[in-house]
């Protein structure tokens, strides 16, 4: 979104999805926690706009297939100036290992520190996933005596954390904001800050978002809802952006092994009644989407066209399959294929964002279309907390049914995406398992060959989807706002995983 030329004494941020659960990086998947924790904390690879990953805090060799050897950078300090160490880096990806990208980490061996300022991790096997992972919040670099002291409220507003990002955590204000201080001795000229206060708002309601927009309180939003564009591209405070490229993409997921969508044949009959064309349209400014996979995890300039070729060919299959989901006729058939697997009426509960007016718009048009299937679904709309709580708790989900989020992968590869058909990781939350499935899925991870990988993969996906389990409904574009005056936002999906709001600033 331009350039920034100048610097600006401060910068008021809007939350669409309101108030992080953690800024603990490892453990921020989730739009607000992650934005605010790459404003904080580096990573050992930095992702740039185009999806191309470049050194970082570190930089990363490969002697061979099975060793990653990581050379960390001379004068990265943390903000109490103290320097990174091999312990450090060492500390924070044993952390990552423990947290919610555990997942990644399941080939590796050990991590030990291999020379002054050198990490070396062995891997049990290849893995052509992991290196790309590093550059997003699986490889964020902290301080180990901090994070050891704040133990589990590590990331908290309690405790906060320490890295060596371009802004410092000033103050977290539950329930209303967080305040972040340029660090003054940055060690990358590209993403010193350009704002010297930066002032992070929570604004998941729609309505308060929006007026914030156009009134120009705040300067600007990454993720704002599909809804709010006809509104805000009359704005005269700023512009709408459409960014690619997009990780993002509208998804369903069925929350729990039983209930009533407790088999593969209740799962298919509701997504039958889905009109993914007819929300694509009406509702998200997007193109529908036909399998689990975000289409552009495969369909971008990192897959070789051979891979393309595989990919392009799987995916036209379930398009040809799906594309007529919603219509008369596939009502129908899904009212006879859910009496049939054993669908009395009973209640499927469908949670939302609360305050997302795309999210509910899209969960309206759901609803209806599977009334006249003889589903009966009630939306439960979820705080911020409670919503980012039902993704990671499974507690939290024992009464819900159905999750409607808006998904992304961070890397530009298939492998990451694919994790969901795995057990154990994230919105795989019905305990999907299939030996074939993991058996192609670590083969297809194991290779640098990207068309034997597409092979293995879309192998895998002939027999994942069957289960009807997370679904991916519409492509998104990243859609932001930005104040006149102001240039430097990264417009690209590839925000969340670098300090992307230090490089806003004055456009004159």
């Amino acid at each position: 979104m331009g350039t920034a030329k100048a610097n600006i004494a401060a910068l008021n941020w809007g939350l669409p999805f309101g108030e992080p659960n953690t800024i603990d990086p490892p453990n921020t998947g989730y739009y607000s926690s992650s934005l605010v924790s790459s404003a904080l904390c580096d990573n050992l690879l930095r992702l740039n706009a185009d999806y191309s990953i470049t050194d970082g805090v570190a930089s990363l060799r490969k002697p061979d297939s099975r060793t990653l050897t990581l050379s960390i950078r001379k004068g990265v300090k943390f903000w109490d100036g103290s320097q990174v160490t091999p312990a450090d880096v060492v500390w924070s990806l044993e952390h990552a290992r423990q947290g919610l990208t555990g997942f990644l980490f399941r080939n590796v061996d050990t991590i030990k520190a291999s020379g002054p300022s050198e990490v070396t991790v062995r891997l049990t096997k290849p893995d052509s996933l992991l290196p790309k992972e590093l550059a997003s919040f699986a490889g964020a670099v902290q301080q180990k005596s901090f994070g050891e002291k704040a133990g589990k409220a590590l990331g908290s507003p309690a405790k906060g954390l320490m890295c060596t990002g371009p802004y410092e955590l000033k103050q977290w204000k539950p329930g209303s904001s967080i305040e972040l201080e340029k660090n003054q001795h940055y060690w990358d000229p590209a993403f010193a800050a350009k704002a010297g206060h930066v002032s992070l708002k929570f604004l998941s309601d729609s309505t308060a978002l929006t007026q914030a927009l156009l009134s120009g309180e705040i300067d600007g939003a990454y993720e704002v809802p599909a809804a709010l564009v006809p509104a805000l591209s009359k704005a005269t405070t700023g512009a709408v952006t459409f960014g690619a490229p997009s990780q993002l993409y509208l998804a369903l997921s069925p929350t729990r092994a039983g209930g009533p969508l407790g088999s593969p044949e209740l799962r298919k009959a509701f997504y039958m009644t889905i009109d993914r064309k007819a929300l694509a349209k009406s509702v998200y400014h997007g193109a529908a989407n036909y399998t689990a996979l975000n289409v552009d995890v495969w369909n971008n300039p990192t897959t070789s066209a051979e891979a393309k070729a595989v990919w392009r060919k799987a995916y036209d299959s379930f398009r040809s399959e799906r594309s007529e989901w919603g219509s008369k006729a596939a009502l129908s058939q899904a009212r006879s294929l859910a009496k049939k697997a054993g669908y009395q009426g009973q209640p499927i509960t469908l949670a939302v964002l609360a305050g997302d007016a795309t999210m509910n718009q899209a969960a309206v048009l759901m609803q209806a279309s599977a009334k006249e299937a003889g589903f009966n679904v009630a939306i439960r709309p979820l705080d911020p907390a409670a919503y980012a709580d039902a993704a990671a708790n499974p507690a939290a989900r024992e009464k819900l049914d159905l999750y409607l989020n808006v998904s992304f992968n961070v890397a530009p590869d298939a492998l990451e995406a694919t994790e969901t058909f795995l057990p154990g990781t994230y919105f795989n939350f019905i305990g999907y398992k299939n030996q074939t499935v993991i058996s192609l899925v670590e083969r297809a991870r194991a290779t640098s060959d990207s068309t034997q990988q597409a092979k293995l993969l879309t192998e895998a996906q002939s027999i994942y989807e069957k289960n009807y389990g997370f679904q991916g409904l519409v492509q998104l574009s990243e859609i932001s706002f930005l104040k006149k005056g102001l240039g430097g936002a990264t417009a690209s999906f590839a925000y969340m995983n670098q300090p992307s709001l230090a490089r806003i600033g004055s456009s004159k």
